[in-house]
């Protein structure tokens, strides 16, 4: 049996399939390996994020700067971590052979930290059952001890630190997403598409 690959990206897709819109057709997309255009919030967490790492890696950001006081906040409680940390890891779910795969945003000391822009946070709103991130990246740090979002709207700064202790492993949401896939008949896709020999 070939090894599979599964990203959060990928299960959140699934997860996300039938509360959206558009939901199926993205998750169809992303079953099979389509290139998606960012949408307008994924480029402005991606601005914000680099705003962050800049300042983490020692570049001065001026007071003038709109998002001074939350970039600052954020980047005191970061400063020392590891940035863009791409990891694996192997596990066995339902007698299949799946290789996890993620990057985290910062680890430091067994803690891990996610930053997301969001200009409509409410409280909660990374709950695992909305994500499946949170799952997946402890089971990437198996020795970590919490999973923290690091929010802002650009104004404030929130956070939702998740211990390990009341988060649900990861493998059973993959366990679900299997039993989807076979139920949908669209298990030899990912099987082609996913497979770790693909790359």
């Amino acid at each position: 049996m070939q090894k599979v690959r599964v990203t959060k990206s990928l299960l959140d897709s699934w997860l996300w399939s039938y509360r959206k819109e558009d939901g199926w057709e993205q998750f169809l997309s992303t079953l099979n390996r389509e290139k998606l255009p960012p949408t307008q919030a994924m480029l402005d967490g991606t601005r914000y994020e680099n705003m962050l790492n800049n300042i983490l890696n020692g570049e001065p950001l001026l007071m003038e700067n709109e998002f001074y006081l939350p970039l600052m906040e954020m980047a005191f409680e970061l400063q020392g971590s590891q940035q863009q940390v791409n990891l694996y890891a192997d596990t066995v779910v339902d007698g299949q052979p799946t290789l996890l795969h993620g990057v985290l945003d910062y680890l430091r000391e067994g803690h891990i930290w996610d930053c997301k822009f969001s200009k409509n946070y409410h409280l909660n709103k990374y709950l695992w059952e909305y994500t499946t991130q949170t799952g997946m990246y402890l089971a990437l740090v198996p020795e970590a001890f919490d999973f923290t979002y690091i929010i802002t709207d650009g104004k404030s700064v929130f956070r939702e630190r998740y211990p390990r202790e009341i988060v649900p492993p990861v493998e059973y949401s993959i366990s679900q997403f299997y039993k989807f896939l076979k139920a949908h008949r669209l298990w030899d896709i990912f099987n082609e598409k996913w497979s770790v020999s693909n790359g």
